[in-house]
């Protein structure tokens, strides 16, 4: 499609063009000493058609260019087993960015909108990246410092695009941010010990078999998200294939994994990593044997901890367990001298996890905002 202002619509149709859809952030975030590089094997990897996600899923991706450039890009995504188990025709936006014109940002929205809606769907609901627990929301507050790990980052002006776009706020999802410097609140120390008195053990993820190790955390993973806003099932294959469960051997850190057990069996667990996109920002999204070693080099200098997933079974909550992991994790941090450690993102309407988390002292620290359009005819 083009126009006076010499502004083209590619749709992507080889492995060349999503090349270029990948590059675009380098463009949008070029001045931005925040931005973290996604890695190219990752992103690849999961536009795959041997992905099991796409066993139910499709989508359509298109560039935008202006004067011979690429300055933006979006997918159009249709998740037919989400429209299943919701019951509504929810088509999906994702994988975002465009620099600041919002002539350019409207092509964009206009063509994931008419392809959405020519299959029939009602809302348009985004930015998601394929599944909610992959990644979704712009980025609403907290723009002045680097994305933590599995977190979303945009510029300020993608709010003003969904405003006037006609997009309305669907969900917010919260970052929480604890400051380690402080000592860990004695109440988070007391619950812990409630629970130990309860009968409850926890132990370390076990490196030396990390797969029978990383089937469990998946039927944990699957059955303790099973209540949270926009998830819905996936076989395991589809969990393995997301950034951090691939490469776990080589980024696990097994003394803040922990599995909480009661009577022998897994309940409860928390993942929690160093914040490594301190390092992997500067390995510009490669992902070689160079990287690794960069990698291996660099991440003693990390000096924060991200908790990004906790999962309890339904049976056990309401027991401590969630402070227990919490507190052993905050321990392992300070023991480290990490100045600080991120939580979430937590969606805004999970009282009992908001709830649970503020004992350990964390304040809010950034929002991510996930937008709805109606596109019904």
């Amino acid at each position: 499609m083009n126009n006076k202002d010499n502004i083209n619509i590619l749709t992507v149709t080889s492995k060349k063009d999503l090349k270029k859809f990948y590059r675009v952030p380098w463009e949008i975030y070029k001045n931005d000493k925040n931005w973290v590089p996604p890695f190219w094997t990752e992103f690849k990897a999961f536009f795959k058609k041997n992905n099991p996600f796409w066993s139910h899923a499709e989508s359509k991706l298109f560039i935008i260019k202006k004067n011979g450039e690429n300055v933006g890009r979006i997918a159009a995504i249709i998740d037919h087993k989400y429209i299943e188990t919701l019951g509504k025709k929810i088509g999906f936006f994702g994988f975002f960015e465009c620099i600041n014109d919002f002539d350019c940002a409207k092509k964009l929205l206009n063509n994931a909108q008419e392809w959405l809606s020519s299959k029939g769907m009602n809302v348009m609901r985004g930015p998601i990246n394929g599944r909610i627990d992959v990644g979704c929301g712009f980025l609403e507050t907290g723009f002045n410092s680097r994305p933590s790990l599995l977190s979303s980052y945009s510029p300020p002006y993608y709010l003003k695009f969904a405003d006037r776009y006609g997009m309305k706020k669907a969900r917010d999802q919260l970052l929480y941010y604890i400051d380690l410097k402080k000592s860990i609140p004695k109440k988070l120390e007391e619950k812990a010990k409630k629970c130990i008195d309860s009968g409850f053990k926890v132990r370390r993820f076990n490196r030396i078999r990390t797969n029978k190790e990383l089937n469990l955390w998946v039927d944990l993973f699957l059955e303790t998200f099973s209540e949270h806003w926009g998830f819905i099932p996936a076989k395991r294959e589809e969990v393995k294939m997301r950034f951090g469960v691939k490469h776990l051997r080589w980024i696990v850190d097994s003394k803040i994994f922990l599995i909480a057990e009661y009577k022998g069996s897994p309940v409860a667990y928390i993942w929690s990593t160093p914040d490594y996109n301190q390092v992997f920002q500067k390995l510009n999204g490669k992902l070689g044997p160079l990287e690794l070693i960069k990698f291996l080099f660099m991440k003693r200098y990390i000096n924060k901890g991200k908790l990004p997933l906790i999962g309890i079974k339904k049976e056990y909550r309401d027991r401590n367990i969630a402070s227990y992991l919490n507190y052993l994790t905050l321990v392992e941090m300070k023991k480290r001298g990490y100045i600080g450690a991120e939580v979430g993102w937590i969606d805004e309407k999970n009282k009992s996890a908001n709830a649970t988390i503020s004992i350990t002292g964390a304040k809010l620290y950034k929002k991510s905002r996930v937008f709805d359009k109606d596109i019904g005819k």
